[in-house]
């Protein structure tokens, strides 16, 4: 095997691990894992079992998604600056990804709404500038970005019946 396959094999592997075991952690070091309980949530969310399945899903999508960015050559200067601004969009989204939980949980279901606000936007420009670089990492993010939408219009619900 080459070196420079073996270290492709790294980087997939540091990519899916990033959001698979990071996530999980924070999950279980926030609380998430009792999941609901004394929350008065709104009639359409769905059962606090589903969301470890979601997530890891979500966070597999992410990971295959960063893998791709990382691994693709740019051409040229402005190609090597757009893949730039996507990783470090990914690791900004990512951080408040993580930070999520323990906020919700455990400070201000206000601020949790406001940091999901900031997810969905740096996920927005992340999928923007992922189309110019390699349109699967943007297209594996669709499905992410549609659960933060939800996400956001949920804890919202949240807010007003916890008031």
């Amino acid at each position: 095997m080459t070196a420079k396959k073996t270290n492709g094999i790294w980087i997939f592997i540091l990519c899916m691990v990033l959001p698979l075991g990071v996530g999980t952690l924070s999950s279980v070091l926030s609380g998430a894992m009792k999941g609901y309980a004394g929350i008065n949530m709104p009639n359409f969310a769905l059962p606090s079992e589903s969301y470890g399945i979601i997530w890891s899903i979500l966070y597999t999508m992410m990971g295959i998604s960063l893998y791709l960015l990382i691994t693709q050559h740019p051409l040229s200067s402005y190609e090597r600056g757009l893949k730039t601004a996507a990783i470090v969009l990914w690791g900004l989204q990512f951080a408040l990804n993580l930070l999520w939980p323990f906020v919700f949980f455990n400070l201000s279901f206000t601020v949790a709404f406001v940091l999901n606000v900031a997810m969905t936007g740096l996920v927005t420009g992340l999928v923007t500038i992922g189309f110019f670089i390699r349109p699967l990492s943007s297209i594996l993010l669709l499905p992410y970005w549609a659960w933060l939408l939800f996400s956001s219009y949920q804890t919202l619900m949240v807010i007003a019946l916890n008031a």
